[in-house]
């Protein structure tokens, strides 16, 4: 595992979760604006637990001896158990995998004006997160400070930007969950949770020597800034804005061709950060003894979501194994106190 200060092991946790975090703006609608003023409550909320379970992570793994999150499992809560969360955990990283590869996909086929622009967009997404991973990820952190700043500079733009917002499709969008704080609260606790599960071997293989407390409280502060940033852009669209597929292509179509581009910048070096992550997850938890049979089942499952196409993909697989994924993060935090018990950290 690598050593770092807390300020390179913040961008690379940034960086693995960007695609999924905060990447097109539907994740704000989907876990946020779709409860209106009360998802601001949401994204304070989902910072706190996002910082907080890195913090938990970056402090218990090197208690529990761990070098990958399905050996960290193991030693929480037992081997049969911490086998099967291992399972839920591989999944989840190659239903990742396989959602930023069409994502890269379908922006090579907006953007590429040669044939099979598809292929060529999520062909050149894994051959990046490969390099990465032939060099054991060491450049993520660099690459985090890149999305960070590119994500801030790029919401924040869009935040600030007064004029109005053209909508190409018309329509009333019903928000059933509007102004509905227990509602807020869940969708945080599963936001934070979900994308703690992400990060958790880029926090196992970084965060070696850093001080837990400074590494989530850096997380928790960079994930509210562009949360916040993101969300006042998306409340710049309005009610009608919500049920667009790609929220931020809309609200950056006023910056006209530039905007355009910007958006496939920004979307593109997300996907292949996030693919990065998710593929060196899979190769800590080869490397760390876990089942073969069970990662390959795993890869089975993602590659069968993926050709039902990233809608599919999207919308039925991942978010049930997103929501395991978010119990088993909180159920880990409630055992983690046994753990520093034992080590003589509690």
């Amino acid at each position: 595992m690598e050593k770092r200060s807390g300020a390179t092991v913040v961008p690379a946790i940034l960086a693995a979760v960007a695609g999924t975090g905060y990447a097109s703006g539907r994740e704000l609608v989907l876990f946020f604006a779709q409860t209106g003023r009360t998802g601001w409550i949401g994204i304070c909320l989902a910072s706190v637990v996002f910082g907080l379970l890195v913090s938990l992570l970056c402090r218990c793994g090197g208690s529990a001896g761990a070098t990958d999150f399905a050996r960290f499992c193991q030693r929480m809560m037992g081997k049969r158990a911490g086998t099967v969360a291992g399972w839920l955990h591989a999944l989840l990283l190659a239903l990742t995998a396989v959602v930023m590869l069409c994502g890269a996909g379908e922006l090579g086929a907006l953007t590429l004006p040669v044939r099979f622009g598809w292929l060529w967009g999520a062909g050149s997404a894994l051959l990046i997160a490969l390099v990465l991973n032939v060099a054991q990820l060491r450049p993520l952190p660099g690459l985090g400070f890149i999305v960070l700043a590119a994500g801030a500079a790029f919401y924040g733009a869009l935040a600030l930007d007064p004029r109005p917002v053209r909508m190409w499709l018309e329509g009333a969008v019903q928000l059933a969950l509007e102004d509905s704080w227990p509602a807020s609260v869940l969708l945080a606790l599963a936001y934070g949770a979900m994308n703690a599960a992400l990060a958790a071997n880029v926090v196992l293989r970084f965060g070696t020597g850093a001080k837990p407390w400074r590494v989530g409280l850096g997380c928790a502060l960079s994930l509210g800034v562009l949360l916040s940033a993101a969300n006042r852009a998306v409340e710049r669209g309005g009610r009608q804005l919500l049920g667009h597929a790609m929220p931020t292509v809309v609200l950056a179509a006023r910056w006209g061709l530039f905007g355009f581009w910007a958006c496939a910048g920004f979307g593109y070096l997300c996907a292949v950060t996030t693919l990065a992550a998710a593929l060196g997850g899979l190769i800590d938890a080869m490397r760390g003894g876990g089942s073969k049979g069970m990662l390959l089942t795993a890869l089975a499952m993602a590659s069968l979501a993926g050709l039902l196409g990233l809608r599919r993909a999207v919308g039925v697989s991942y978010p049930v194994v997103g929501w395991l994924c978010a119990a088993l993060m909180l159920s880990l935090a409630c055992r983690a106190d046994t753990l520093l018990f034992r080590s003589g950290k509690g």
